[in-house]
């Protein structure tokens, strides 16, 4: 198994794409149940048999036993090598990949393993501190009278800096951490004259996590009585924290998000545990940013309808038109709720309680009909033409973030758009024919700025490559060559899609059992690799999967299941990681074990094997009679002394 790409850099590609959307953008896809079916586009399918699943950014055809993630899809689909299926989403995603030579240190050589531990370490720090110290008292109070319970307050590992300049640095130099994995996971920061200090200093803190559940940053919020600092402030961008792909609490809201195929967006962290506390679990916020692009496509993972929940002062109000056309764009449901009389999420909660807020949220209106209320608001579009025409221009723009191929893909859109221009023809007394015209021009000169932009990057992107590859044959040129040698797939990727065969059959039941609650269970995978050496497995699929998890956890890479399907590289090993996660969600239903249970009867029954072997190898010696007298007889009592201890004639400490 060989990592040409940096994790990190796969993983940034892998989450800013969804798996729905790639594979729709090529295949017609429906929905079923909680998942995708589509013809399979590698055999005759009269009855789709390619499975997508949104929830693990995986797909599979049973008939072809073909299946992976995002980049094998594309890999497969358009005959390319990982390095160019990976070019080829970054691309889709607006991502700009930087070349990396050779394997050495990423990112000034910092261990993401070691930066994931020293947070770690630093929110208990911080959550023991808020619990226990009497400076914190301040701390507790607040939070007491926002009525957060003590449930939330674990739960969520709410924190105290106390007033002081080098609290955790202190603190962490008696604890052997790295000062600069604390700076570097930014809790700690540098003066001009090159002295650091902590950046969390007297206030309340609430840690944010990745959707693992695993701290990568902290937001702190200034106590009642303070007079200086900002209100919040959050760590700086970081290696493990980008707050433009990280919402908070999605890490235990993505369940009920998957179940109800919905997600209610706050605005602040009190909001959201506050949700929590009275049964509204499916409840997310920004980390000190609007909600944007990369949110919405990481929120579409997991649901399909976002109920965006405003605060009813005017700044809440203008946020609404900014992230309307991101989720027009998107083909995404949005519908947003405006609470009375400029409340909060959390003082609603407290005010009125659970169910009130959730029937507000079941009665939340349309995003669109939100902006034809908004800007007609104020004059009668039938009677004030000119403000009328200002407003319908408007909400055309919003509407023509859906691309006429977008429209030709989605029948829903199309469906929805149709109901739109119905409503408008009625509200603005103009002719549905007329409006669909001037939503066309609007489409067509979006487009054509569109193409002007691209032409202008690409003759600055062509005469670079001409001044860096002058006299040499074309990347594409070589490619398209490789092409024809191979029957239409290129030359570059015949050695990656055809390298290693990995067989589900050829796993032995112990070896099933095993990576099958790995890919299940990441949390035991630690335990699994302490009790499991490698070369106790017999397969070669079986020691290829395990090496994949143990170099990941040596590197602290996440081991959620789309995070190890994107480590590797080779198609034919995702496609046996679905199969292995497909047939673990049936076996875990009905189970009536634990996964630790599982896992700890594998372990015993693996030693009990091990005893066998090293039982049987001694008889063995003894057999060939090529010991001397001294040696046998030694060899052959501490072989009785053992049977002894196995049917109980004796014990272990005889």
């Amino acid at each position: 198994m060989v990592i040409h790409f940096d994790n990190a850099t796969k993983d940034r590609v892998r989450l800013a794409v969804n798996i729905v959307d790639v594979v729709g953008s090529y295949l017609e896809l429906r929905r079923q149940g909680r998942g995708f079916v589509a013809r399979c586009p590698w055999h005759d399918d009269r009855h789709p048999s390619m499975q997508v699943n949104p929830d693990r950014q995986s797909w599979k055809c049973w008939v072809c036993d073909l299946g992976g993630d995002v980049f094998s899809f594309v890999m497969q689909k358009e005959g390319v090598t990982f390095p160019e299926a990976l070019r080829m989403l970054a691309d889709r995603a607006g991502i700009t990949l930087e070349e990396r030579k050779g394997r050495g240190n990423w990112d000034s050589g910092e261990d993401k393993r070691g930066l994931y531990q020293a947070m770690q370490w630093a929110v208990a720090e911080y959550h023991r501190s808020f619990v226990e110290s009497p400076e914190a008292a301040v701390a507790r109070d607040y939070i007491r009278e926002r009525g957060i319970e003590p449930s939330m307050i674990e739960k969520f590992q709410l924190g105290f800096a106390p007033e002081s300049w080098s609290w955790l640095l202190d603190r962490g130099a008696r604890a052997g951490q790295s000062v600069e994995h604390l700076e570097s996971v930014g809790l700690a920061a540098r003066s001009e004259r090159g002295t650091r200090f902590d950046r969390f200093r007297g206030r309340v803190l609430f840690p944010i996590n990745d959707p693992q559940g695993r701290p990568v940053a902290v937001g702190g919020r200034i106590l009642p009585g303070a007079t200086e600092g900002a209100k919040y402030i959050n760590c700086n961008e970081t290696r493990l924290y980008h707050k433009n792909q990280t919402l908070y609490a999605l890490d235990h809201a993505r369940d009920t998000m998957s179940r109800t195929r919905q997600a209610i967006v706050m605005e602040g962290y009190t909001d959201v545990i506050m949700a929590f506390q009275h049964g509204i679990t499916n409840t997310v916020a920004c980390c000190g940013t609007a909600l944007g692009e990369n949110h919405i496509k990481l929120l579409k993972r997991y649901c399909d309808s976002v109920v965006l929940l405003l605060d009813g002062d005017e700044a809440g109000q203008r946020r609404t038109g900014e992230i309307l056309e991101l989720f027009i764009a998107a083909q995404m449901d949005l519908r947003i709720l405006t609470l009375p009389d400029g409340l909060d999420p959390c003082d609603y909660l407290l005010r009125f309680g659970g169910d009130k807020l959730k029937g507000l949220i079941s009665g939340a209106i349309d995003a669109l009909e939100h902006k034809i209320r908004t800007v007609c608001k104020g004059f009668d579009p039938l009677l004030d033409t000119h403000r009328a025409n200002v407003a319908l221009e408007d909400i055309l723009s919003s509407l023509a973030r859906v691309s006429q191929q977008g429209l030709l893909e989605n029948d829903g859109a199309r469906l929805r758009q149709d109901q739109i221009l119905v409503r408008l023809g009625r509200q603005f007394g103009i002719e549905q024919t007329e409006i669909r015209l001037r939503l066309d021009a609007i489409r067509q000169r979006a487009k054509q700025i569109e193409q002007f932009r691209k032409q202008a990057n690409q003759g600055s992107e062509a005469t670079k490559a001409a001044a860096g590859n002058a006299g040499s044959e074309s990347a594409f040129q070589s490619m398209q060559r490789g092409s024809l040698e191979n029957g239409g797939v290129p030359a570059t990727a015949v050695s990656s899609i055809a390298s290693v065969e990995y067989r589900y059959s050829e796993l032995l039941p112990i070896e099933c059992e095993l990576l099958e609650i790995l890919v299940l269970h990441p949390e035991l995978i630690s335990f699994a690799i302490e009790r499991f050496p490698v070369d106790n497995l017999q397969s070669s699929t079986a020691k290829h999967v395990f090496q994949l998890y143990l170099d990941l956890e040596l590197d602290g890479h996440p081991l959620d299941f789309p995070s190890v399907m994107s480590a590797t590289e080779e198609p034919r090993l995702k496609s046996l990681l679905v199969s292995l996660e497909t047939h673990a969600a049936k076996k875990s239903a009905k189970s009536t074990m634990t996964a630790e249970e599982r896992l700890h009867s594998l372990c015993e029954h693996l030693g009990t094997q091990e005893d066998v072997a090293h039982h049987r190898s001694r008889l063995r010696t003894l057999e060939k009679k090529d010991l001397d007298p001294k040696s046998e007889l030694e060899l052959l009592q501490s072989v009785l002394q053992d049977a002894k201890i196995r049917h109980g004639i004796i014990r272990m400490e005889e």
